[in-house]
């Protein structure tokens, strides 16, 4: 699988797509197709739904080469896409408007694919407990953790990807990071999260 493009790449190669090249946009699909898969399934639970979305973004992207946005950071631009996406089928299911259901959708966070990585059983256990204190916080603070400490996006990438202010996201983390205190020291959290940060990394480029 290849690598995470650096912002700087993958910047030039949709400059690139946008003036025609196909093989730019095919480039930055292999490179971020594992962390829209693992975005998506965070929102929606069917791998095939999930990887359908991803192709038919791909696909109008395809089709829109002439037309396409300029955009400062792809992986977010990317992100915000697959999400409008899923939303859209999941309001459909609740026969609503999307815009209703904006801070009313599910959020899961799994690390799964990331302890594989961990050979100290410490570690594993330690992740294991931060996976489960994350998924007592409500969605929106669980979405915000991953996206920051997962995905690696800045705050106002984050505030892009959430449709919130950037004030809102610094007071959303302030939140997430007052409960999980209650469980661990501030340099425990940062700890693990740098693990999360690293092994994330080599998730999107090995593989899982």
């Amino acid at each position: 699988m290849s690598r995470r493009l650096p912002s700087e790449e993958a910047h030039q190669l949709w400059q690139e797509y946008r003036a025609g090249d196909m093989y730019a946009l095919a480039r930055i699909m292999q490179s971020y197709y594992a962390d829209l898969f693992h975005w998506g399934m965070r929102l929606h639970p069917d791998r095939e739904f999930v990887k359908d979305c991803i192709q038919e973004i791909f696909l109008n992207l395809w089709k829109q080469q002439g037309t396409a946005n300029v955009v400062d950071n792809v992986r977010a631009y990317l992100l915000v896409v697959l999400k409008t996406r899923i939303l859209r089928d999941l309001a459909r299911q609740h026969t609503t408007h999307q815009a209703s259901l904006s801070d009313e959708y599910a959020f899961s966070v799994e690390f799964a694919a990331d302890v594989q990585w961990i050979e100290e059983e410490n570690e594993v256990y330690q992740i294991r407990k931060l996976e489960r204190v994350i998924n007592h916080l409500p969605d929106r603070q669980k979405e915000l953790i991953y996206l920051r400490f997962y995905q690696n996006l800045s705050f106002e990438q984050i505030a892009d990807v959430m449709h919130l202010g950037r004030q809102s996201v610094y007071n959303l983390l302030q939140k997430s990071l007052t409960s999980l205190r209650k469980n661990w020291t501030v340099s425990s959290i940062a700890f693990l999260f740098l693990q999360l940060a690293v092994y994330s990394i080599r998730y999107t480029v090995f593989g899982g």
